[in-house]
C-alpha cells in the first residue's frame, strides 16, 4: 500500500518561502518515509530539476513531533505548537524547512493505519544471490 500526501514547507530563513512537498510512505519499505521536494519549473516546457528525496525513519519521524530527534543527517524538533522543523545536512551544507504539524501527524497516522509501528514485517530474499542482488552487492 502506497500513501502519498502533497503539501508544503515553509522555508524560514534566510529568504522565507514556500516549498512543495510530498510525504510518500510505501507499505514494502514499512520503516521508511520518503520527503519528496519536487522542483515546480519541472512541470514547464524545458525546465526543472529532478526532485530531491531524502528517505528519513518513520520512527525518527514520530519522536521528531515530541521533541528534538535525530543526530546525523536529518534532524527534527518541534516549534511553536504549529511547525515541526527539518533539518537536512549533507556535505554539501544544510536546509531547514518547517512542515505543519498536524498535516505531518495525520500522514504518519495514515501510516500506522497500514503498518502499526513495531508490527512492521520486510521480506527477505530466498537465497544469498538474491539477496546480494537485491542490496546491489
Amino acid at each position: 500500500m502506497i500513501i502519498a500526501q502533497s503539501g508544503a514547507a515553509s522555508i524560514p530563513a534566510p529568504v522565507p518561502g514556500v516549498v512543495p512537498m510530498v510525504l510518500r510512505y510505501d507499505s514494502d519499505d514499512p520503516y521508511a518515509v520518503v520527503l519528496e521536494f519536487p522542483d515546480p519549473a519541472a512541470d514547464e516546457p524545458g525546465g526543472g530539476d529532478a526532485p530531491v528525496r531524502w528517505r528519513v525513519s518513520r520512527d525518527l519521524l514520530l519522536d521528531g513531533l515530541a521533541g528534538p530527534a535525530g543526530a546525523g543527517d536529518i534532524r527534527l524538533a518541534p516549534r511553536d505548537g504549529r511547525y515541526t522543523e527539518v533539518e537536512f545536512h549533507n556535505r554539501n551544507g544544510s536546509a531547514l524547512v518547517q512542515v505543519e504539524t498536524t498535516e505531518l501527524r495525520a500522514f504518519l497516522g495514515a501510516t500506522a493505519d497500514a503498518v502499526r509501528p513495531g508490527e512492521e514485517q520486510v521480506a527477505l530474499p530466498d537465497t544469498l544471490e538474491d539477496f546480494l542482488r537485491m542490496t546491489g552487492a
